[in-house]
């Protein structure tokens, strides 16, 4: 296929003249990429646009927790990367060959977007003005996909805020999500920060295999004592917090009277190798706005009451003023 037919297909430039058009595909050119090859990677500085003309390529994001979540598939006559024109900032996501893939690049390497403005200023201020149309499209789509709660995006959030181990919310949504969160929760919330008083015995004399092996039960266990309206998060490490939204330090305190009850009765004999262990938790409390103003602070002192439980014998709960169990 002649690059100007290529060209022709896509929106950013179906409304150019056929002169306009020789333009443009004067300043492309063909670049191959083998299967598995990177066409650009996230933080990279590039002003190109990309048009496939045969192959496949996946548009993907790393997390925080290393892995990589898939969030765009790009085909044969298909169009991407065209927003880097308008800034020199990194990308955001990496591209990458799913297959043999040929791709015509436009400016051609070594030929800036912005040279060419100034060098065709008719033609390339065609190509501005319907950019610029096609990303107000997109946001008033993306606006309407985000008010629908769409499933996929939905998925994609979990995705990108779900710890892999446990399956609980990870320490971004902690840290970036909940601050959005608690002013709509009520006039009280309660976080309780949970840790388990002898992981690393169990972690050191079984192995990684066990521990992760606990810390799953224990994060069954955490989530299936949730009402709908409540959270829980991988904090960090073998570390658990549970929001509670609407509840107060003394409804908060019974609730982990309750699970530290049922953390202590856990049979974790079949992750030990059958070995007689019980598992036990230290829980601290911090109450908003009692105890705190803000989300940061409220998680730090759950924190802090969770360790003076744990360094008071364990196995026990501790309101951020005092013990009660």
């Amino acid at each position: 296929m002649a690059k100007t037919e290529l060209l022709k297909n896509v929106s950013l430039f179906s409304k150019l003249g056929p002169d306009e058009i020789d333009i443009v595909a004067a300043h492309s050119a063909y670049y191959r990429y083998p299967k598995g090859e990177v066409v650009f990677k996230e933080g990279s500085i590039h002003d190109e646009l990309y048009i496939i003309k045969s192959g496949e390529v996946v548009i993907s994001k790393n997390t925080e927790s290393g892995r990589t979540v898939d969030l765009a598939r790009y085909v044969a006559g298909e169009c991407f990367g065209e927003l880097a024109m308008l800034d020199s900032k990194p990308r955001t996501a990496t591209a990458t060959a799913v297959k043999d893939t040929t791709l015509l690049v436009f400016p051609e390497r070594n030929v800036s977007f912005e040279d060419l403005l100034h060098r065709h200023p008719k033609v390339f201020a065609q190509i501005l003005h319907k950019l610029l149309a096609i990303i107000a499209g997109r946001i008033r789509s993306t606006n309407a996909l985000i008010s629908e709660k769409s499933p996929w995006v939905q998925a994609l959030r979990r995705q990108l805020l779900s710890d892999e181990l446990t399956g609980l919310f990870n320490r971004t949504f902690l840290e970036e999500d909940f601050a959005q969160l608690l002013p709509g929760y009520g006039e009280e919330t309660s976080v309780l920060m949970v840790k388990p008083d002898n992981f690393k015995i169990i972690n050191d004399t079984y192995g990684h295999e066990a521990g992760d092996g606990v810390l799953k039960l224990l994060a069954e266990t955490v989530g299936s004592s949730l009402r709908s309206q409540d959270l829980a998060v991988r904090y960090r490490g073998n570390e658990l917090a549970v929001v509670l939204p609407g509840t107060g330090v003394s409804a908060a305190a019974e609730r982990a009277e309750r699970l530290r009850e049922r953390i202590a009765s856990l049979d974790i004999s079949q992750i030990v190798g059958g070995d007689s262990i019980s598992l036990t938790a230290s829980i601290g409390i911090a109450s908003f706005p009692h105890d705190a103003q803000e989300p940061k602070g409220l998680i730090e002192r759950a924190f802090s009451t969770m360790w003076e439980a744990r360094e008071a014998g364990g196995n026990r709960v501790f309101t951020s003023k005092a013990a009660i169990g």
